[in-house]
C-alpha cells in the first residue's frame, strides 16, 4: 500500500548531522504519523517554516534543470561555502552528480517549502 503524504501537516523536522539524516514528521489526513527520511543528507534550504505547514508533495528534481533555474541563488551561496566549498556553480553541480546526490523539492499548499540534497528518501509509518 502506498503511503500518501499529500495534504499532511508537518509536525516537525530534525537534522542529525552526524548520521547525515533529515527527518520530517507528517500527520496525514487519516491521522497517522508518517516520517519522511532523507538519507546521506548533505544540506537543505527551507522557506516559510511555520506551524501548520501543509505538504503538497516531494519530487526529485533533475539537477540539469534545477541549477540553471537557481544559478543566482547558488552564486550568492558560494561566499558562505554552502552546501560545500566551490568556486563555480558548475563545480557544485558536478560534485552532486559524481557523488550521486539528488535534489528533492518540497512543495507546500501552505508554509514550509524548499529542497533537500540527499542520496535517497523514504516514507515510513511511525
Amino acid at each position: 500500500m502506498k503511503i500518501s503524504i499529500h495534504d499532511g501537516v508537518i509536525t516537525g523536522y530534525t537534522v542529525n548531522f552526524l548520521e547525515h539524516e533529515l527527518r520530517i514528521n507528517i500527520e496525514t489526513v487519516t491521522g497517522d504519523i508518517d516520517t519522511v527520511t532523507f538519507d546521506s543528507y548533505l544540506a537543505h534550504y527551507f522557506d516559510h517554516v511555520m506551524a501548520g505547514s501543509i505538504l503538497l508533495d516531494i519530487e526529485e528534481a533533475d539537477l540539469k534543470t534545477f541549477f540553471p533555474e537557481n544559478r543566482e541563488e547558488f552564486e550568492s551561496h558560494k561566499l558562505y561555502a554552502w552546501p560545500i566549498w566551490y568556486d563555480d556553480v558548475n563545480e557544485l553541480e558536478q560534485y552532486l552528480q559524481v557523488n550521486n546526490y539528488k535534489c528533492y523539492i518540497i512543495f507546500a499548499s501552505l508554509g514550509l517549502s524548499g529542497y533537500v540534497f540527499a542520496k535517497t528518501f523514504k516514507i515510513k509509518k511511525k
